[in-house]
């Protein structure tokens, strides 16, 4: 289709595609049959059901959910224009959200299961605001979802830097628009690498020895049904915990696109988001105890827009960036991320003595720096966190001293930068050492920013 076509499609009302509604009919008997299961195990009785009981209520949801999903197909259109993107939604009560273009942070590619079966795929739409700034355009087939991703994405670019890249080629012989080029893939996570990883991880460690303690303590204490509760609770929690953990991460692979880095992981469903390379507020380098002896850490980072969305799980799958990377891949990722960022500087400053009575053992681990290119601090002995805020993206500093801090003479400094995993703060420092900090800091934030602007714009 030419360029001039598509755009006068796509600025006219626009249905997603008809199986939407066999895909909601499905959840929807979902539903109904966990309804059903759950009063059978809270002491509903199977027999109240009969021998249909459970088919009977698979049909009804099935029914009644594709009902319901065809009215909402039928009254759900949506529009790509020059300046937005717009869905309009509601049977009874009528909803029309908008994203400008020039507030839109990303587009990502999700995947559930029974959409997934039907080769269809829903739209994500991020813009800044919080939970409430996320759209979702559900379902479309995965390979319209990629032509709108990428058609969105050149519009976002457009309408932030103020070129203009053609939406597609006029010349036959022409080359694809970037985003539809080859994709350069940085770092595949093979399943067994991520299965290991979350055998070997803290989480799940902590879930054994609960268990653990829970068994000696009814064999001591002669009272195994009390510590039955404790033993099926830690469990339960390390099932889900390896369960989630390999099933979102499964098949996890990082590529590196126009203007920013592409996630794709999930065994079940399955998930394409991009981190947008100047949405990235900073960076995080963790290394758990056990993890440490291999070699193994993980990189996190912080994204504008995408803090507060979702579950807490969610909130940690949309942070992470390498669930799991030897340290040249780790290395190689947060300098893609803050180019020329270092996780080891040469000026460190270190929490001091005095403030040994903050944390006997850990300040011994604690260091702050400051270097051309970003902060960077360090913290932990059981989990080894380096944190990482490029000094364009470094909203303020303070110092900060508490009664006891000020006796021992010491105080805290803290870089403030929107919320996100990645927390940057030098503590119990010397006071005079922690206003020197806090003075170099905030002095780069002001001179760096063109710099810092041209840097990410040459890196994407």
């Amino acid at each position: 289709m030419a360029p001039d076509s598509e755009r006068a499609t796509l600025a006219e009302a626009q249905r997603t595609h008809p199986l939407t509604s066999v895909v909601l009919g499905l959840g929807w008997s979902a539903a109904a049959l966990v309804g059903i299961v759950s009063t059978v195990f809270q002491g509903g009785g199977l027999d109240a059901w009969g021998v249909f009981g459970l088919p009977a209520a698979a049909a009804g949801g099935l029914v009644l959910g594709s009902l319901i999903g065809w009215l909402s197909w039928r009254f759900t259109t949506f529009v790509i224009d020059d300046g937005e993107a717009r869905v309009d939604s509601g049977i009874l009560w009528k909803k029309s959200r908008r994203v400008p273009f020039e507030r839109l942070q990303s587009v990502d590619i999700h995947e559930p299961l029974v959409a997934r079966v039907f080769g269809l795929a829903e739209l994500h739409l991020d813009s800044a605001g919080g939970s409430e700034s996320r759209t979702t355009v559900r379902y479309l087939t995965l390979a319209r979802s990629n032509e709108l991703r990428a058609l969105l994405l050149r519009r976002a670019h457009t309408a932030t830097t103020g070129e203009a890249p053609p939406d597609g080629p006029t010349d036959p012989a022409a080359p694809p628009p970037l985003e539809a080029q080859a994709i350069e893939v940085v770092a595949e996570v093979p399943p067994s690498r991520v299965v290991l990883g979350t055998l070997l991880s803290l989480d799940l460690a902590g879930a054994v020895v609960v268990a653990v303690g829970a068994l000696i303590a009814s064999i001591w204490f002669a009272a195994p049904v009390a510590a039955l509760g404790g033993v099926v609770g830690a469990g339960f929690w390390a099932f889900q915990i390896v369960g989630r953990r390999v099933l979102d991460q499964w098949g996890y692979r990082l590529s590196r696109v126009e203007h920013g880095l592409r996630i794709e992981r999930g065994l079940l469903s399955r998930t394409s988001e991009t981190v947008p390379f100047d949405r990235v507020q900073g960076v995080a380098v963790v290394e758990p105890i056990i993890w440490r002896q291999l070699g193994w850490r993980r990189v996190l980072v912080s994204v504008a827009g995408t803090a507060g969305k979702g579950d807490t799980n969610d909130q940690d799958q949309a942070a992470t960036v390498l669930p799991i990377a030897d340290p040249d891949l780790a290395r190689r990722v947060v300098d893609l991320l803050v180019p020329g960022a270092l996780e080891e500087i040469d000026d460190r400053h270190r929490s001091s003595r005095s403030g040994r009575a903050f944390a006997p053992v850990g300040w011994r681990y604690r260091w702050i720096g400051v270097d051309g290119v970003a902060v960077v601090a360090r913290t932990g002995w059981i989990t080894r966190r380096t944190s990482i805020v490029p000094h364009r993206k470094n909203q303020s500093v303070a110092v900060e001293q508490g009664p006891l801090q000020r006796r021992l003479g010491v105080a805290s400094v803290a870089v403030h930068s929107p919320d996100g995993p990645v927390v940057v703060t030098g503590p119990h420092l010397d006071r005079a050492e922690a206003f020197t900090v806090a003075a170099e800091a905030s002095r780069l934030s002001r001179s760096t920013p063109a710099q810092a602007s041209m840097r990410s714009g040459s890196s994407s």
